[in-house]
């Protein structure tokens, strides 16, 4: 009987401290990195299983979001992430301009892209009166400065890296089948949300 009981209670022992998901928002001041999750906690300090996590939340900064593998530990409000698999970067967000066309990101789920010469739009035409094409996307981390970003339209989903500057970013969309790159974006922050 008490070995049943042993076995029973490392079965959920395992279970209780198996990987979950997480989801939250970072916030970064000088003592450190946390997560908030709207849990029991008001707010996790993160501590990073492997040297991918450890990389990936170093690139983040307050107010970015991450859904990420991992446990959290309410009796010590540590986040142990073992991977970030999606973030929703903040600075993203907001209105840029490129030689091809305005794009507006609302939120960490969807933008849309503005197809209007920039010459037009700089003499003053509206940019809302062109057509806009709507992209549902996500962002995942990889190694170096660039983030990977996956575009989804009504009929295709592509892929492209995005790498940041102050107010700038450089964005790469690649052909999905050939890998090659198709177009490179070079886009100025124009303003930020309203």
């Amino acid at each position: 009987m008490r070995l049943l009981f042993f076995v029973l209670s490392l079965a959920v022992s395992s279970v209780a401290f198996s990987s979950q998901p997480i989801v939250g928002t970072i916030e970064r001041d000088f003592t450190g990195v946390y997560l908030h999750s709207g849990d029991l906690c008001p707010r996790y300090v993160i501590d990073s299983k492997s040297e991918d996590a450890s990389t990936n939340i170093r690139k983040l900064t307050t107010g970015d979001t991450i859904t990420a593998t991992g446990l959290l530990d309410v009796q010590t409000c540590k986040a142990v992430i073992e991977s970030v698999e999606y973030v929703g970067l903040k600075k993203m967000l907001g209105y840029w301009y490129s030689q091809d066309g305005i794009i507006t990101v609302r939120d960490f789920n969807s933008l849309s892209f503005y197809p209007i010469n920039l010459k037009d739009f700089q003499n003053g035409a509206d940019y809302r009166t062109a057509d806009p094409i709507t992209y549902r996307y996500s962002v995942t981390p990889t190694e170096g400065k660039e983030w990977v970003v996956f575009l989804s339209d009504t009929t295709s989903t592509t892929f492209a890296t995005i790498q940041f500057g102050k107010s700038n970013a450089t964005m790469k969309i690649y052909d999905s089948e050939t890998g090659d790159v198709k177009k490179i974006l070079r886009m100025s922050k124009w303003g930020n949300l309203r």
